[in-house]
Formats: structure tokens, sequence, C-alpha cells
């Protein structure tokens, strides 16, 4: 049985209007699996996934990642942060920078690397998502679908032992989500441990270990994708997957 490489328990969220978003979560994701969050809009998957690595401060709770409590005030956290990549829904490139640029200056300035040391694992990340040839594009001379694929390769270059997806593809045309996807599956093919927030349900279906399916704040039904899909038992969870699926 893999470790778990991350640990949350009874992590929560409350805004300062007195608004809960995430309640008591508890959860346990183990190394090279692929753990996909559903759930309706506004139930707490992003904030969840954003308190992972304290993009987001929880209110209350703990993340252990890789046996150290991220929220232990004697714990560096920023130093492990960076071993945990985050990929937006809205890419987060820097505009003025170069596709390759946008690639290796967390390496160089976070981890050090030389300049030819950086760009040589850039241009190996940009083959990886199958955009070689883009290292002295900008941002703007991208489609969206591009742009994407340069913010998961951005965060690769970083060298995470987890990666996580905020809704990757919410913001694209759909003719531009497969490209995303097929970077996606790739990592999740060479065992890369990822955590992703989801509205495409081919992708849960086909490459989650584990489906949490989450609705005001709590995690309110999770297994692997052959219950979740074939036998759910949450009344939430089937009205979900019902309106989902029927929109496909």
């Amino acid at each position: 049985m893999p470790d778990n490489l991350l640990v949350l328990s009874g992590l929560s969220k409350t805004f300062s209007d007195g608004t809960v978003a995430v309640d008591a979560v508890d959860l346990s994701i183990a190394k090279g699996t692929v753990t996909v969050i559903i759930g309706p809009s506004g139930s707490g998957k992003s904030t969840l996934l954003r308190m992972i690595n304290l993009i987001e401060p929880p209110t209350a709770g703990h993340v252990v990642f890789d046996g150290i409590d991220l929220l232990q005030k004697d714990v560096d956290a920023n130093a492990l942060r960076r071993r945990i990549g985050m990929v937006f829904q809205l890419f987060n490139l820097f505009p003025h920078l170069s596709v390759l640029a946008n690639l290796t200056i967390g390496p160089m300035t976070v981890l050090k690397k030389s300049k030819e040391e950086a760009e040589e694992a850039a241009r190996a990340m940009l083959v990886k998502v199958g955009l070689a040839n883009k290292a002295d594009n900008y941002p703007a001379q991208l489609s969206g679908g591009q742009k994407q694929r340069i913010a998961i390769a951005r965060a690769l270059c970083m060298d995470p032992e987890v990666m996580l997806f905020d809704e990757p593809t919410s913001a694209l045309d759909p003719e531009m989500i497969g490209e995303v996807l097929s970077v996606m599956k790739k990592l999740a093919a060479d065992g890369m441990t990822m955590v992703v927030v989801t509205h495409e349900m081919d992708f849960a279906r086909v490459f989650a270990d584990t489906i949490i399916v989450m609705d005001g704040g709590k995690i309110i039904e999770a297994g692997t994708p052959e219950v979740i899909f074939g036998h759910p038992t949450n009344p939430r969870t089937k009205e979900f997957l019902h309106r989902v699926i029927d929109k496909e």
C-alpha cells in the first residue's frame, strides 16, 4: 500500500463574514495516486485545494505533508510548499515574460538553479507538454489551451512531489480541453501524485484512484470511480451526477 503523502485532518475554513467554506474535512492522499474532487459550485472544493498549500490559510485543522504538519509554528512551511505544484484555472502566467522565462524564473530564484540548468529543464518540460516550439513566444501569442499547458510545465519545473489542479479546463473553449487533459493523463500515467478539482467526469471516471464528493463544505461521499459513478449512496451525489452527466 502506498504511503500517504498528504493527510488532512479537521481542516476547516470560516470566512470573516461567518461563511463556513470547508467544514472539518479529513482526507488521506497516497503517494502516486490521483484524487479527483467533484461537487456542485460553492461546495468548498477550490477552497480545500488552496488550503493544502496554504494559499488559503485554514481556520482550523492540520495539513501533514510527507509527515510534517505545515501549520506547526516551528516548521518552514514555505520550503515544504515548494514541493507542491499548483495549476490554476486562469493560468497566472507573467504576460511580460517569454514562455521560457516563465518556466525558468521560479527554479532560478527559488531553487537557485543556474540559468543553463533551468533552461535545459524548461525545454524538456515544453517537449513533455507538446510545446517545444513555443519557448520564445509570449503568453498573449498563445491559445488558452497552450497557456494552460505552459502553466503545467511551469509547475513541473519546480520538481514537485504532488500537483494540485484547480478547475484547469473550466476557462477553456471545448476544443482546447482535450489537449490539457492529455497532458494530465500523461502525468497520471507517470505516477505523479495529483489532486484535481474538476467537472470533467470522463477524466475522473478513467484516471481517478479515488473520487471525493463535496457538498456544503463537507465530504459527503468517497470511493473508487466504479463506486461513485456506479453505486453512489448519498442522494446529493446522485443528484449532482445526474445533472452533470446529462449535460455531457
